[in-house]
C-alpha cells in the first residue's frame, strides 16, 4: 500500500471504529456503505496505480457489498464481517511482499500487529451471532481504532 492509501484505511477504520462504539448495532447498514465506498475507492487508487487485477477485485467486492448489503439486510453482519477481514489480509499480503527482511522479531511483529487487529476486528462481528451482543460492537469499534491509530502513526515510516 502506499502512503495515501494507508492514511485512506487508516481514516476510514477510525471512522468505522468510532461509528460501532457509538451507535452499536444501529450503525450496520452505515458501516455497509463506508466499507463499499472505502473499498471502491481503493480499486481507483488502484486503476491509477496500475494495479488492474486488484482493482477489478476491488471493485467487483465493492459493488458487491454496496448491493448486497442493501439487498440482505440480515447477511449485512456478516458482509462487513467479510469486508473487514479482507482488508485485514491483503494488508497482512502487502507487508509480507513489502518489508525488509533484515528486521527484529520485534519489528516484524508490529509490523503484522496492525492487519492482524483488522482481522480480530472482523472474526468478532463474524461470530457475533445476528448482532446482539453489544459488547462486540464496542470491541470491534476500539481494534478498528487502535489500527487505524496505529496505521497513521507508522504511515510515514520508511525502512
Amino acid at each position: 500500500m502506499n502512503q495515501k492509501e494507508n492514511v485512506a484505511s487508516a481514516l476510514g477504520s477510525i471512522l468505522l471504529g468510532i461509528l460501532l462504539i457509538v451507535m452499536k448495532g444501529k450503525i450496520i447498514t452505515a458501516a455497509i456503505t463506508l466499507l463499499a465506498v472505502f473499498v471502491i475507492v481503493g480499486a481507483i487508487m488502484d486503476f491509477v496505480a496500475g494495479l488492474v487485477n486488484y482493482g477489478i477485485v476491488k471493485s467487483v467486492a465493492g459493488i458487491c457489498i454496496l448491493v448486497f448489503g442493501w439487498v440482505f439486510a440480515s447477511l449485512a453482519f456478516y458482509i462487513l464481517a467479510a469486508g473487514i477481514i479482507i482488508m485485514g489480509l491483503l494488508q497482512i499480503s502487502s507487508i509480507k511482499k513489502t518489508m525488509p527482511v533484515n528486521l527484529t522479531a520485534g519489528e516484524r511483529f508490529q509490523e503484522y500487529f496492525r492487519p492482524g487487529l483488522m482481522v480480530a476486528a472482523g472474526a468478532c462481528l463474524l461470530f457475533n451471532q445476528s448482532g446482539t451482543i453489544a459488547w462486540v460492537f464496542i470491541a470491534t469499534g476500539v481494534l478498528l481504532v487502535i489500527n487505524g491509530i496505529m496505521t497513521l502513526v507508522g504511515a510515514n515510516k520508511t525502512y
